[in-house]
């Protein structure tokens, strides 16, 4: 632990006397971005071993995605770094030239989980490095070892030991960092248990934190679901839900279906379903991280009153098939918390759409992702109307993780603060306002300065009734009225030597 207590203190002394540049900071990335490009074996076959996770999931999902954000950082870095001037300011600040600056926070630790390693490791990595920070990453090393051992080789070949620590371990390492070393910034994504106590830990030093959670992402299939394509859309379902054999923070968690069209969707379901159904332990499909989960889905599976399709299980290999459970209500075993495995629950319902969005919020509010199988626009707009959510996909699931060019997070118990790309360079730095006051400018100031008199208050009090004007306005009139002032000061002067 020394170790890492001696590591930290040379991150946090670095960041101090040795501030990257942004052109060093991308220098940094785009090295990192080539080494990257050429390990895609090794770290896949690293994860495949860790939890049997199909390289062709662990490529779209993870790997390229990795990349494709990190190129995107790169060739916007200088943007994304800058900050808009105010439009508008009121009179009394129109003296003053403004500037908004992003400046790096500091040392950074960031916790990432076992489900999508590589992505949710990178992703606000690149960001924080991009945007000038040091970072202590922490890898899921005791559910993981071969992935985190494979990535830990690739970042430290890279990063040099001033700007990036690499830890590995379990529970010890993760409670060490929270309650020995000061952080500027703590990024976690994890369960919702797990990050009331990073959220705790964060609060004894008031560290900001980022946190990624989940939650019960609720599926709502409405009478205007459109029928012609039903095929296809529910294959966009069960893709969804049994990639990464469920174990996702947005995957669809329960599927709510309008009674209207609740018989045809079933049959075409049990239809798409067959080609999970062939799914066995010794298949190209991911199992279950450990055994703790196994034991709490597999349990699940055996106490819901519902009818269940699949789930098929081999202990000694961690596998849980693909499941669907039909026929249940609200008071099953399956809905009392994120399910984060691959059970799909199914619930019947009657009544108005905005009745069952009611029921969502009444039991699962807020969660991470809200997903709509419609082509009802108006159904959209109650669903926007009526339910907080990290993000709403319609007719669709899962990509609002990966689109790195649209934020990311959680609101209320599934999390708060966005990243992906610019959201991260937000995320990772601080808005500095730069305020300059012209000495000039002194003869408009006096009336603010004591002794205080009802004259100077009435002519503060008209000044503020004042309408804003627009910020760049106001500089090109300041600089005309300057112009005219010098060329009136020098006409002057060049009409008395004149004569």
């Amino acid at each position: 632990m020394k170790d890492i207590q001696d590591r930290h203190r040379t991150l946090k002394e670095s960041f101090s006397s040795n501030p990257r540049s942004v052109r060093d900071s991308k220098d940094l990335l785009s090295k990192f971005r080539n080494v990257l490009s050429q390990s895609f074996e090794p770290i896949a076959a690293a994860v495949k071993a860790d939890f049997n996770k199909p390289q062709l999931e662990f490529y779209v999902a993870e790997f390229g995605q990795a990349i494709a954000e990190t190129n995107n950082i790169i060739n916007n870095l200088e943007s994304m770094l800058s900050s808009p001037s105010p439009k508008t300011v009121p009179v009394t600040f129109s003296t003053m030239s403004m500037e908004v600056e992003k400046i790096a926070l500091g040392t950074v630790l960031i916790i990432s989980p076992f489900n999508y390693p590589l992505i949710l490791s990178i992703s606000p990595l690149v960001g924080a490095i991009a945007a000038g920070n040091n970072v202590v990453l922490k890898l899921p090393y005791d559910q993981l070892p071969n992935f985190s051992r494979a990535l830990t080789e690739v970042l430290e070949s890279v990063f040099p030991p001033e700007v990036l620590l690499v830890v590995g371990g379990g529970v010890t390492e993760s409670t060490y960092l929270l309650n020995e070393c000061k952080f500027d910034k703590i990024f976690f994504t994890g369960s919702t248990k797990v990050g009331k106590i990073v959220y705790e830990a964060a609060s004894k030093n008031l560290t900001p934190v980022v946190l990624e959670l989940g939650g019960k992402s609720p599926v709502f299939i409405t009478k205007n679901i459109d029928l012609s394509s039903i095929d296809a859309l529910l294959d966009r379902l069960l893709w969804g839900k049994f990639s990464n054999a469920g174990q996702t923070c947005v995957a669809p968690d329960y599927v709510l279906v309008d009674s209207v069209v609740y018989e045809k969707v079933m049959n075409h379901l049990q239809k798409a379903f067959e080609k999970f159904s062939k799914i066995d332990n010794k298949s190209d499909y991911s199992h279950v991280v450990n055994q703790r989960n196994f034991d709490r889905l597999n349990g699940l599976i055996e106490s819901t009153k519902g009818d269940v399709i699949g789930g098929r299980t081999v202990k000694e290999d961690l596998f849980i098939a693909p499941t669907i459970v039909s026929n249940i209500d609200w008071n099953d075993p399956l809905m009392c918390e994120e399910i984060f495995g691959p059970i799909l629950p199914i619930i019947k319902y009657d009544g108005s759409f905005q009745s069952i969005i009611k029921k969502v919020t009444e039991n699962h509010d807020t969660p991470l992702a809200a997903y709509l199988f419609s082509s009802s626009e108006e159904d959209l707009t109650m669903l926007r109307k009526y339910l907080r959510s990290g993000s709403i996909l319609v007719n669709e699931t899962l990509m609002s993780a990966g689109c790195f060019v649209t934020p990311f997070g959680g609101i209320g118990s599934s999390g708060f603060g966005n990243y992906h790309s610019k959201w991260s360079i937000d995320t990772f730095t601080h808005e500095r306002a730069v305020l300059k006051q012209p000495l000039w400018a002194e003869f408009l100031l006096a009336e603010r300065y004591y002794p205080y008199t009802e004259k100077k208050l009435r002519k503060l009090m008209l000044l503020s009734k004042i309408p804003e004007v627009p910020f760049q306005l106001v500089k090109s009139i300041l600089f005309y009225c300057l112009v005219f002032i010098c060329g009136y000061f020098v006409g002057g002067v060049w009409n008395s030597f004149s004569r």
